[in-house]
């Protein structure tokens, strides 16, 4: 709660009398927060200091290119910056998370999720100003590895044991090229996915959100689906997404990757 004290004094004011409710921070590292009035869920307000301002800049500026996009993203309020500190104002998606879908009824969602990123991965490329290639990719992870921002412990059971350092290596000697690009969303966990009621899809945590190859979401999504559903939940996405042969060799690379973020 400390962090509130780093922002204007107008948005203090602005905040005063409503309930702010941390939550858990996201991949940013950013302090989130729900804030609420008396007539429910008010916005979200997230604020970044440090290294973490950089990457809160970087989720505002992709999220409202993605708004003009067409993706449902929240809207955005207000920011703030300095030179410490941003923050910014945005608004609720209504809905329940992608984390939410139930063993019994999973169908319609994973249909609904495949088809919403089928959608973003057909934006016309060219029109997307964010690079999110690999070398952009693995360049960062090379940097949070050297600055020791990166904890094995948090590493899935088939890299236990191995050092960050030794990770990045052979992530840098073994390269998946051809690179297939497409626009993505680049943290694509099913808790950043948000299920609408009117059973369309909206996306959160935007800051990676660029060009990269399309199994920088698909690793991510359509693992977690099958962790949840099991592996008929890969195939009801494959289907739903346009019939994707699945490149297994590609996606445990980008598994890999995302170990280093």
């Amino acid at each position: 709660m400390d962090v509130l004290g780093t922002l204007p004094l107008s948005w203090r004011a602005r905040l005063a009398g409503k309930m702010i409710i941390p939550v858990a921070a996201g991949m940013s590292g950013a302090a989130v927060f729900r804030v609420v009035s008396g007539r429910g869920i008010d916005h979200y307000l997230k604020i970044g200091t440090g290294t973490v301002a950089d990457i809160l800049k970087r989720e505002i500026e992709r999220t409202k290119w993605l708004a003009t996009a067409g993706i449902r993203v929240p809207r955005i309020l207000e920011r703030f910056a300095d030179e410490n500190v941003v923050a910014v104002a945005m608004t609720a998606l209504s809905g329940q998370t992608g984390e939410t879908i139930e063993r019994a009824d999973w169908r319609s969602a994973v249909v609904a999720i495949a088809r919403a990123f089928a959608h973003l991965h057909s934006l016309p490329l060219a029109t997307c100003p964010f690079d999110e290639r690999l070398d952009i990719r693995l360049a960062r992870a090379r940097e949070l590895v050297r600055a020791g921002g990166i904890d094995p412990a948090d590493f899935d059971e088939r890299n236990a044991g191995i050092a960050p350092e030794h990770l990045y290596d052979r992530l840098a000697a073994r390269l998946p090229l051809p690179e297939d690009c497409v626009v993505t969303h680049g943290d694509a966990t099913l808790s950043n996915l948000i299920l609408g009621d009117d059973g369309q899809i909206g996306f959160l945590d935007c800051s990676h959100c660029g060009r990269a190859d399309r199994y920088v979401d698909l690793t991510l999504v359509v693992g977690e689906l099958e962790d949840r559903l099991g592996p008929q939940a890969r195939e009801t996405f494959a289907a739903a997404y346009g019939g994707l042969p699945w490149d297994e060799r590609k996606a445990e690379y980008y598994r890999d990757l995302y170990e280093l973020f």
